[in-house]
């Protein structure tokens, strides 16, 4: 199973993630931030995909992407974006800028675990 970082500004949305990956035998990993989302990128390697919501206040979830990829320069760490925004021009911005999947809130638990799994799959075949 994968260790995911889960960053957003809503408590009970990173509820309800922690809850639904970690049923899944995932090791969840949450923080409100992008700052303190960061921080733990830099302390532990072992995180294999990263969760971000796109509006933030601070850090938004497509500078969290850069920045990570500054940390992280490997192909093997994936990005799912969390968002609200259904705008096409905002989703390819997004996925541009390196977002493996975007996905819409609200979204239901077996349309995550079934995402989450899709991208770590595809990086165990590579």
């Amino acid at each position: 199973m994968a260790t995911i970082l889960v960053v957003d500004d809503s408590a009970a949305v990173l509820k309800i993630v922690r809850l639904a990956l970690s049923s899944q035998g995932h090791k969840v990993i949450t923080c409100d931030t992008g700052e303190k989302a960061l921080e733990i990128l830099k302390s532990d390697a072992s995180i294999q995909l990263g969760i971000f919501d796109f509006n933030m206040p601070g850090i938004s979830g497509i500078e969290l992407i850069l920045e990570t990829k500054k940390i992280r320069n490997q192909k093997a760490f994936k990005f799912l974006v969390l968002s609200v925004e259904n705008k096409p021009e905002i989703i390819s911005r997004a996925l541009v800028n390196g977002a493996d999947a975007w996905m819409m809130k609200p979204f239901n638990n077996e349309q995550l675990i079934k995402q989450v799994t899709e991208l770590i799959e595809k990086d165990a075949s590579l």
